[in-house]
């Protein structure tokens, strides 16, 4: 009896022993990696994961963050340092080009391929990748840039499948910069996305083209894929202008929001450019509008309009009608009526067009134009347009003349999600 007790005895000792070891070597694993990483935490190999459109890292979901709204699509790629002796410091190289989409409201986002087609379950890795999309993996320990693009107006339909405006294309497929000057931009032919900037028969701000980019550098410092997941957020490469408008308080002209019939931009830019390819010192070159040529205009039309180019900005309530009383929504409040419009480059003037009598028998017809000034009254810069802000112009119509009650630069931020409204305005 006593021989077979000590049988029990060394058997349970033994399974004591077998299960402290399998406890012990399960937090070895957890504490020395994690998530696949293996003892060594070595991300290489291991997928990126992305998180897009937060500002900053989030556990829990923040009306302060505007992820990319679910389904949302953009172009990224990934560059790395490949040398043997690299270090943070040598020139960046590009690994590739991956197309992903938003699979979930909070910004998490999954490899999907250029054509953006629907995919079945078994189609799809462990990750809810496309198993036929590029990928990208972390290369070593070094740095990596990751640059991404999209098509505001056009998150959920864009797709690479086409190089036609507002698809999503990053170098090596980019469009090519038309100029007879041996610049920069000549020289780095398909390393840009162009726009145009023209109004054409778009009726709202929606249907004008809105890229945004995002750039983030990040060494791969973690030890366990979530702590190295990479977050974009994206910031628009153009400008918005809007001009709010109200009868004077003098009521020198006394008019309704009927009797003012447009407002053009003047000066601006016909196209915009956004760089899609990473410079080697880790930079980005910022957005530009290309200059407008007065040589290409008649006498009789810069006559009439000296700066050349003219934009006739969008009725920022058309199609709205939440209150059964037409022509009243979307419009800043205080104010007989609202425009808006996506511009770049320089703006030289507003002109504001109105008339005294009814839409059917117009009377007198005004029409009034308003340079900018270099700087407002907060010595702002207000003529070069800068991507990522917003321009409100508050004027006043007074009969021949404006009155400017105030002009305010602000931050072109987006609120959650990062996607406008079904009908395009943007509230103040």
């Amino acid at each position: 009896m006593r021989h077979r007790r000590y049988s029990y005895f060394i058997l349970y000792a033994l399974f004591f022993s077998i299960a402290l070891c399998c406890c012990t070597e399960e937090r070895v694993v957890a504490v020395g990696g994690g998530n696949g990483y293996g003892g060594s935490g070595d991300p290489t190999g291991y997928p990126v994961l992305f998180t897009s459109g937060n500002l900053t890292p989030a556990t829990t979901r923040s009306a302060g963050i505007p992820y990319m709204a679910q389904h949302g699509r953009f172009v990224c790629s990934m560059y790395y340092h490949p040398g043997t002796n690299d270090t943070d410091s040598s020139a960046f190289e590009l690994n590739d080009v991956a197309w992903l989409r938003v699979n979930d409201d909070l910004g998490n986002s999954v490899y999907w391929n250029k054509e953006y087609d629907d995919r079945s379950d078994s189609q799809l890795d462990d990750y809810g990748f496309d198993k036929t999309a590029t990928i990208f993996y972390w290369q070593n320990r070094l740095t990596h840039a990751f640059l991404a693009l999209a098509d505001y107006h056009q998150l959920t339909i864009n797709d690479g499948a086409t190089t036609a405006q507002g698809k999503l294309k990053m170098y090596p497929a980019g469009d090519d910069y038309a100029s007879d000057d041996d610049t920069t931009e000549v020289k780095n032919l398909k390393s840009l996305n162009t726009y145009d900037l023209t109004r054409g028969s778009r009726d709202a701000i929606a249907e004008q083209p809105d890229p945004i980019l995002a750039f983030t550098v990040m060494k791969p410092a973690g030890a366990t894929q979530e702590s190295n997941r990479v977050r974009l957020y994206f910031k628009h490469q153009f400008s918005q202008i809007q001009v709010n408008l109200r009868g004077a308080d003098d009521h020198s002209a006394n008019i309704s929001a009927e009797q003012i019939d447009s407002v053009e931009l003047l000066g601006v830019s016909t196209e915009g450019y956004v760089r899609n390819r990473l410079n080697a010192n880790d930079s980005i070159d910022a957005a530009w509008g290309k200059p407008v040529d007065l040589e290409e205009y008649s006498d009789s039309l810069l006559n009439i309009n000296k700066w050349g180019t003219a934009f006739s900005m969008f009725d920022m309530a058309k199609g709205i009608d939440e209150d059964g009383v037409a022509g009243d929504d979307g419009y800043a409040i205080g104010f007989l009526k609202s425009f808006n419009a996506i511009a770049f480059g320089r703006l030289e003037a507003l002109r504001i067009t109105w008339h005294e009598g009814t839409k059917a028998d117009p009377g007198i017809v005004h029409q009034s134009t308003f340079v900018i000034p270099q700087t407002n009254d907060a010595g702002e810069q207000l003529q070069e347009l800068a991507s990522g802000k917003r321009y409100v112009y508050d004027l006043e119509l007074r009969r021949g003349t404006l009155a400017v009650i105030r002009t305010q630069i602000l931050d072109w931020m987006q609120k959650e999600p990062l996607v406008y409204g079904t009908d395009g305005t943007i509230t103040n």
